[in-house]
């Protein structure tokens, strides 16, 4: 599934943390790597710059993954024009399977590296985009085990469980541990001819979705654990995104999975979901998978 791993690079040192995520999961996968850099500026001199970059963080790459019998195929590419547009376009063209990105300002020799191309490319995507965090707790040169524990928030719709193929093609090669979280909300918001009211849930209600959570929740947990999958179980009650976002700091989870939808597809994902807070608060890298058309486990 994840057999060609793209990786757009803009010349920094931040923007080089995806080629840890890229390179584990390469040596477990044999997955090629395509190493992209999109010159915004005009001239060959700056064009060839791009270039001699790319080679240099390819030979590293490729003597960081020299003890794999089977060497993952490495290619390198500089291509001209808008970074969100060409990026995507490079992307489906030659059937990528994953985009890594890592969220920083712009600091390298290309300019577009700015948020801005980063979350052009996050709305836009149907690729699945695993997003990396440029921060200090993130900033290492560790190139393994950064797959040991991943947190799958769920809601109980098919759409939110997308991202579990992704997860157990990643856990199966990486022996990782799967935690999988749903979070009940403690009321509903309706709209009302004031505006939007927010109504609480009774304790009955909350109880009654706790067990229908927990229900949920098992069976998925004794078809994971069927297939050998170390799993675990949380449910939680408070605002989903708060919660999924501390879970990942009290289970010190290396990994967030999750779909880009859930119960309220009919919103725009990247307006006001919890899968955007997420996005936008995080502390954690985060692999997004988006419904359209994925199969569902």
């Amino acid at each position: 599934m994840l057999n060609k791993i793209l990786v757009p690079l803009d010349g920094s040192i931040l923007g080089e943390l995806a080629l840890n995520y890229a390179a584990e999961l390469a040596k477990s996968m044999n997955s090629e790597v395509h190493l992209l850099s999109v010159c915004d500026r005009i001239g060959e001199e700056y064009r060839n710059m791009c270039s001699v970059y790319l080679e240099k963080v390819s030979e590293d790459l490729r003597s960081s993954l020299h003890e794999i019998i089977s060497l993952p195929t490495v290619r390198t590419i500089v291509i001209d024009g808008q970074p969100d547009t060409k990026i995507l376009d490079y992307a489906m063209e030659n059937n990528i399977s994953l985009i890594i990105l890592v969220s920083h300002g712009h600091s390298g020799i290309m300019p577009w590296s700015a948020g801005s191309t980063v979350s052009k490319i996050i709305q836009k995507s149907t690729i699945p985009i695993l997003l990396i965090r440029a921060s200090d707790h993130v900033y290492t040169k560790q190139a393994s085990g950064l797959f040991e524990k991943i947190l799958v928030p769920l809601d109980g719709s098919k759409m939110s469980e997308v991202v579990l193929p992704y997860v157990k093609e990643i856990a199966s090669q990486m022996k990782s541990e799967i935690i999988l979280l749903w979070v009940l909300e403690q009321g509903q918001h309706v709209r009302t001819i004031g505006g939007i009211d927010h109504i609480a849930y009774t304790d009955q209600q909350v109880e009654e979705m706790r067990q229908e959570a927990v229900a949920y929740l098992n069976e998925i947990n004794q078809k994971l654990a069927k297939d050998g999958f170390t799993v675990r179980t949380v449910v939680k009650t408070g605002d989903a995104a708060r919660e999924i976002i501390d879970t990942t700091l009290q289970e010190n989870v290396n990994i967030v999975a999750m779909s880009s939808h859930g119960k309220s597809a009919a919103v725009k994902w990247v307006l006001g979901s919890v899968s955007n807070k997420i996005l936008q608060a995080g502390k954690k890298p985060l692999l997004l998978v988006r419904p359209s058309d994925k199969k569902i486990m």
